[in-house]
C-alpha cells in the first residue's frame, strides 16, 4: 500500500514538471503539423504560396498552436487545471506580446498576424476550458 502511494506521489511530482515543457513541445509540433499538411492539400489545388492561402495558413497554424499549448498543459497538469488554464493563457500572451513587439519593430506582418492569431488560440482555449466547454 506503501509503494502505491509514493508512485502516486512520484507521479503527480513528474507531471507538475513535465507539463511546461510537454505544452511548449506539443505547441511546436501542432503548429509544424498543421503547416505541413496546409501546404500539402493545398498544393493539390491552390498555390500554397498565395496571399490567401499564406494568411490562412498563418492564421491556422498559430491558433492551433496557441490552443494546443494550453490544453496540452492543462491536461497533464495534476491538479487546478482550470487556473492553469488561465496561467497557460498569460503565459502565450506575454510571450506573443513580446514576440509582437519585435515584429512590429521590423515591420514583419506575417509575424503580427501570427501573433494575434496565437493570441486568439490561447484565449478562445482558456476560455472554453473554464466555461466548461472542453473537458480535461
Amino acid at each position: 500500500m506503501e509503494h502505491e502511494n509514493q508512485s502516486s506521489q512520484a507521479m503527480v511530482i513528474l507531471r507538475w514538471i513535465a507539463f511546461l515543457p510537454s505544452a511548449l513541445v506539443t505547441a511546436w509540433l501542432s503548429w509544424f503539423v498543421v503547416a505541413l499538411l496546409n501546404r500539402i492539400t493545398m498544393a493539390m489545388w491552390l498555390d500554397p504560396n498565395s496571399f490567401l492561402s499564406k494568411v490562412f495558413i498563418e492564421f491556422i497554424s498559430h491558433a492551433v498552436m496557441g490552443a494546443a499549448f494550453v490544453y496540452v498543459g492543462a491536461k497533464i497538469a495534476p491538479v487546478h487545471n482550470k487556473i492553469i488554464a488561465y496561467a497557460l493563457a498569460g503565459i502565450g500572451l506575454i510571450a506573443a506580446g513580446f514576440m509582437l513587439s519585435f515584429a512590429i519593430m521590423v515591420a514583419n506582418y506575417w509575424a503580427i498576424w501570427g501573433d494575434v492569431s496565437l493570441i486568439l488560440g490561447c484565449g478562445v482555449t482558456a476560455y472554453s476550458v473554464v466555461t466548461g466547454e472542453t473537458d480535461l
